[in-house]
């Protein structure tokens, strides 16, 4: 995946959804994506009025990887519900953030995000790697 970027909200940090877009299609062949389930919740928007707003989703990432279906479902959140004019820009965020946690969990794709600084399986795949072609060459 790319680089992390500043994150909008200014939590964390963040890669554009379309960078794990480009990423899954360079992968795999296809894949599917769908909002399984809209989540709502009681906020208080900007008016101040306390509203039931999209505050998340349910999405599922299904992909073929080395002839194996593989089927994620993953909570999307909406960061701040509050900060957003309409639940459409709500259901956008949550969806987006779905799909990334699918995308994380299912395929590995951003995991050094949630890993921090304890990221540790490029280097322990890199050894394996390193070690199984050493003993296939011997």
């Amino acid at each position: 995946c790319a680089l992390p970027i500043y994150n909008p909200t200014g939590y964390g940090s963040y890669v554009p959804h379309s960078a794990y877009v480009e990423r899954m299609l360079y992968i795999l062949d296809s894949y599917d994506y769908e909002i399984l389930e809209i989540l709502r919740g009681d906020v208080k928007t900007k008016t101040g009025q306390l509203e039931n707003v999209v505050v998340g989703c349910l999405g599922r990432l299904s992909a073929e990887v080395d002839g194996i279906r593989r089927t994620v479902v993953e909570v999307g959140d909406c960061e701040r519900p509050e900060n957003w004019a309409h639940d459409g820009a709500r259901l956008k965020d949550a969806s987006s953030d779905a799909f990334k946690r699918c995308a994380m969990r299912g395929f590995g794709l951003g995991l050094h995000l949630y890993s921090g600084d304890a990221f540790a399986l490029y280097d322990a795949l890199r050894k394996r790697d390193e070690s199984s072609t050493s003993t296939d060459s011997e």
